[in-house]
């Protein structure tokens, strides 16, 4: 595959990334504003915490290097992308 095909699957998977962070981001803020309205905030306290780790805990498989497969994590954390997969070392930005 070639460097700039490269690039653009993983600005796609990127933009992937940050939309869906963006919307559960929506849904965890609205569904804990929602329970306390309703003053069922204790009854779906664990429903949101399974849901809230779920998410962190599998949102960095949306942008796997589009070369090896693998997560390329950088050390800056989730907020910014690597520039380079740690696993195979081609370049992502």
């Amino acid at each position: 595959m070639e460097p700039n095909e490269i690039k653009k699957r993983f600005a796609k998977k990127a933009t992937r990334f940050y939309i869906v962070n963006l919307i559960m981001s929506v849904i965890i803020g609205v569904a804990l504003y929602q329970t306390k309205e309703l003053g069922i905030y204790k009854e779906a306290f664990i429903p949101i915490i399974v849901v809230f780790l779920l998410w962190i805990f599998n949102i960095d498989k949306l942008y796997r290097c589009p070369a090896c497969g693998q997560v390329p994590r950088g050390k800056e954390g989730l907020i910014y992308l690597p520039k380079n997969c740690v696993a195979c070392g081609v370049e992502l930005r």
